[in-house]
Parts: structure tokens; sequence; C-alpha cells
């Protein structure tokens, strides 16, 4: 069993307080924000977002926001100002002003293309399912489909996806994630971060509630690893409750490393 992050409060204040530089990583839905009914009415609570922006300020502290929303709608939904991002599991990356997207990612653009609008009449009839078009890459919410529905929604997207080479289909919650097939993910989008932020991997920490953020914790073999909730089966190093567990665990972080 993960323990809780309280049960590590002495071993994190020993990080906290003797890494100069450090880098905390964090997914957005179901971690900073709770997961809603539809992904666009998720919302962070300002208590949250007060606890990342005091981290932020901290001599030598980096975070770096990594979600599957794309990087436009996560910088709109965070409004953090000082963060680093990345938006479609890393496919997109925002650094020193400028947004760069992965290797293969544009090349797949017309294949997904295609497939989505060969998605569009299917999912239109099954209720409860949409599409969100991130550009780069596609999430097909199934959330709110009776539970009835769910091996249909499955069953249409494998077969539209079952010859087409250049993506790649992955599982999230109530989502199936269609995305370019190029070895990008979150993951090596936090790995690009450290790199150029020169953050070795003991020095960095990554918060995730889904299947999609164990690209993040594979990175970290001796760093921080916390999931929030408990729907996914990982070595995570430590748990968290929910986002206002969350909230509790970053607040504490900015005190200690005041």
């Amino acid at each position: 069993m993960i323990p809780h992050w309280t049960e590590q409060r002495e071993a994190l204040r020993h990080w906290l307080l003797t890494q100069p530089h450090i880098m905390i990583g964090c997914d957005f839905d179901g971690t900073l924000a709770p997961l809603v009914s539809h992904a666009d009415d998720a919302c962070m609570a300002e208590r949250t977002r007060a606890a990342v922006q005091r981290l932020i300020a901290k001599p030598g502290v980096m975070f770096a926001l990594i979600s599957g929303r794309s990087i436009a709608d996560l910088q709109q939904k965070a409004s953090v100002d000082g963060a680093l991002y990345a938006g479609n599991h890393g496919l997109e990356i925002a650094y020193e002003g400028v947004t760069t997207v992965a290797p293969g990612t544009a090349e797949a653009g017309p294949a997904l293309r295609a497939v989505l609008e060969q998605l569009a009449p299917a999912m239109a009839r099954i209720p409860g399912v949409w599409i969100e078009d991130k550009t780069c890459s596609a999430s097909i919410h199934f959330r709110l489909a009776a539970d009835d529905a769910h091996a249909e929604v499955e069953e249409r997207v494998r077969a539209a996806l079952r010859e087409v080479a250049a993506l790649r289909l992955r599982p999230a919650k109530r989502i199936w994630e269609i995305r370019p097939a190029t070895e990008w993910d979150k993951g090596k989008a936090l790995r690009w971060f450290m790199e150029r932020c020169e953050i070795p991997t003991r020095a960095a920490a990554f918060l995730g509630d889904d299947i999609t953020d164990l690209d993040a914790f594979r990175e970290l073999p001796d760093g921080w690893t916390f999931l929030v909730g408990d729907e996914v089966k990982c070595d995570a190093r430590a748990w968290l409750r929910d986002p206002e567990d969350t909230a509790e665990l970053l607040e504490w972080m900015a005190g200690v490393r005041g």
C-alpha cells in the first residue's frame, strides 16, 4: 500500500531543504482540479492556484504543468504565472516564449483528421460520448455515457485506428486518447524540462492521477512520485486522496521551502 504523503513528511522536508533546485511536475485534471462530468467545466480552486504561485515564488523552485489538454486550453484553465507548460501529453511544449511540437506530430495530422471525420457520426449516435479535437491529438470522452455503451465506443474507436500506422490509441479515465505514433509522452516532456533546467531526477517530483501520468513517474526512479486518488495501480512513492489533498501538500511544501 502506498503511504499517504503525511507519513513521508520528514523525508519530504529533508528533500525540500537540501536540494538547491527542484522541479515539481503536475498533471491538471484529477490532480490540481477535481474531475468533472465534462472537461470544459473543470476548474482549479483558488486555494490550489495560490499554493502553486507561492511555490513558484520560492528560490530554486520550478513548476511544470503537463497535461493531456491542448497547451492553449491548459494555460487558460490553470492561469499560473511563471509555470512551465506542456500540453497534449507533452506533444506541445512552451519554453522561453516559444511553443514547439514533438517530432512526428505534424506528419500525423492528416491521419488524425481522417479518423475523426470517420468517428464523428458514430460517436454522435451514442448518448454521452463526445470528441475533443486538440489538433495534435484527440480524446474520445465517454464518462457521461451509459456503462453498457462503453464496449461499443472502444470497438468503434479501435476499428477506426486498426490500419492507421501514424496513430496510437491509449486509455485514460473514461477516455480513449488518439495520439501520433511517436515516442513522446508526459515523461518525455518532464525529462525535456529537467534537462534544460539542469535538474537531476533526484531533485524532481511529479503528481498525477491517471494511467498517462505513469510515463512521468517512470522518469523519476529516485525522485518523488505522488499518485492522486485510488483508480490507478502503481508504485508511486506517496499517495494523495484528491485535489484538495494536493492543495494541502503544495501549501505545506511552500511553507517548508520558505
